[in-house]
């Protein structure tokens, strides 16, 4: 399996955990050391995925995969759409026949109406910090911005807020086309979680969009 955007790896160690081998991909030095970091404090001494430096556009790896990966709006980073392409494009080329393209998406639909702001208390995520995480949707540029604002030791930091593309199904089947897969199926969550299997998108209640392609 090809992780492409593992950032710290929870997806590739859980994968990885389960019996699949895996290859994690990411633009970030630090994030990469993180993810082999983060395996190796839940699996000391045992050979894990491969996390590699690399742009998720042009991944550094060879040979062809079973799955390729596109986690937690991950291929919602770039500006342009072109870019967004070249992504799937390069998703396309590395998987082997049969192979299928697996993607988690925000949902529009579920977001163009909605501003919500999470608070987490110490020891949720960080063990001495108060969390904040808001999403606004721009309904102009089909994105939702994301921002987070750490409380510690009595100071406030705000995070780069990161601006995640959304695409309606028709959009995203489209683009998925474009870039040579020709069977999409797009499946709704439950909420926030994970679907179980192929479901109906509910605009109201499916936070996310998974897209399940195959060439």
């Amino acid at each position: 399996m090809l992780d492409l955007g593992c950032g710290g790896g929870r997806h590739s160690i859980l994968l990885q955990e389960r019996g699949h081998a895996v290859v994690g991909v990411d633009l970030c030095q630090e994030v990469v050391e993180l993810a082999q970091e983060n395996w190796e404090t839940r699996n000391p001494g045992v050979d894990g995925p491969q996390f590699l430096l690399g742009d998720m556009r042009a991944p550094p790896v060879q040979g062809s995969f079973s799955v390729v990966l596109l986690m937690d709006a991950s291929l919602g980073v770039f500006d342009d759409d072109a870019e967004h392409l070249r992504v799937l494009t390069a998703a396309a080329d590395r998987l082997e026949p049969g192979g299928a393209l697996v993607i988690e998406l925000l949902n529009p639909y579920f977001w163009a109406h909605r501003n919500l702001t999470q608070h987490f208390p110490p020891g949720s995520v960080a063990a001495n910090a108060d969390i904040l995480r808001s999403y606004r949707f721009d309904p102009l540029a089909g994105r939702v911005q994301d921002r987070i604002t750490i409380f510690e030791d009595g100071a406030r930091r705000v995070l780069p807020t990161q601006s995640l593309r959304c695409w309606t199904p028709p959009e995203i089947a489209g683009l998925s086309r474009a870039a040579g897969f020709s069977r999409v199926n797009i499946i709704g969550s439950d909420g926030w979680h994970v679907p179980n299997g192929p479901g109906r998108l509910d605009p109201e209640s499916s936070a996310t969009i998974w897209v399940l392609a195959r060439l």
